[in-house]
């Protein structure tokens, strides 16, 4: 019954994803939807919670007046789309995002918050019989940032938090993998992280950790001098002493 309840919210209701860009997907197909009507619902998804119109309007169109934001309101939410069931839950004084209408959005911080959660110490809030996330599997959560084309702050805050939470997820599964003598992997999710954030260093040190691991000392040494030069350039910082302690007795020598 629960499977055939989850293929019928999968073919049936509306999905949105908003990580890596704005799709609004109904029975297997995109609907387009207006420039307008992508940021209301964005804001209805990130807020979590019922608005009032006043609010929506305010934050959506800042710099118009209350009439006129108003005004631009009310046409976003009469040009979204007429699907089985409203996308929106409207009253006179307030809105809310439609229950019917799934989104990527928890299912992504879900795989975040059970990545953190396996590096952690025992007694966390989360059972380590939790299955670990695969990055390929979890490719979308571990890669994507959310709607990166959007320049909003309410968007910006939200992206930063999810942003920095890939970040340890990824350094989070670099150190399980490791552990578990999973270099390949340990090694993908590192330079991810990497990727994501070129100037932190607890990324650069799944790197040179999952190295050092596999007896490949010398690209340790390589990676962590280039990790020094770039810090130098871009910052005028050098590395930690801890990891320079740490490179260097591994090498034998200072690098």
């Amino acid at each position: 019954m629960q499977k055939h309840s989850d293929e019928y919210r999968l073919h049936h209701l509306p999905y949105l994803s908003l990580m890596g860009s704005f799709d609004l997907r109904h029975e297997g197909r995109s609907v387009l939807i207006a420039p307008a009507g992508q940021r209301l619902l964005s804001l209805l998804v990130l807020s979590r919670r019922t608005l009032t119109r006043e609010y929506v309007a305010e934050r959506l169109w800042p710099d118009a007046s209350g009439i006129r934001a108003a005004g631009c309101l009310r046409s976003a939410l009469w040009r979204l789309p007429k699907l089985n069931q409203p996308l929106v839950i409207a009253t006179p004084s307030t809105l809310q995002l439609s229950q019917d209408i799934e989104t990527d959005l928890t299912a992504t911080e879900d795989i975040l918050r059970r990545a953190i959660a396996w590096s952690e110490p025992s007694g966390g809030h989360i059972p380590r019989r939790t299955p670990l996330p695969d990055v390929e599997l979890a490719d979308q959560a571990l890669s994507s940032d959310l709607l990166p084309e959007a320049w909003d702050e309410w968007v910006i805050v939200e992206r930063e938090r999810l942003h920095q939470m890939r970040l340890h997820a990824l350094e989070s599964l670099a150190c399980v993998h490791r552990s578990a003598g999973n270099f390949g992997q340990a090694l993908d999710a590192a330079l991810r992280a990497v990727a994501g954030e070129p100037l932190r260093e607890s990324a650069h040190r799944q790197v040179i950790e999952t190295y050092l691991a596999e007896g490949n000392t010398g690209e340790a040494i390589r990676h962590f001098r280039e990790l020094r030069s770039l810090l130098r350039s871009e910052l005028g910082l050098e590395p930690s002493s801890l990891l320079c302690r740490r490179v260097a007795g591994a090498a034998g020598r200072d690098v």
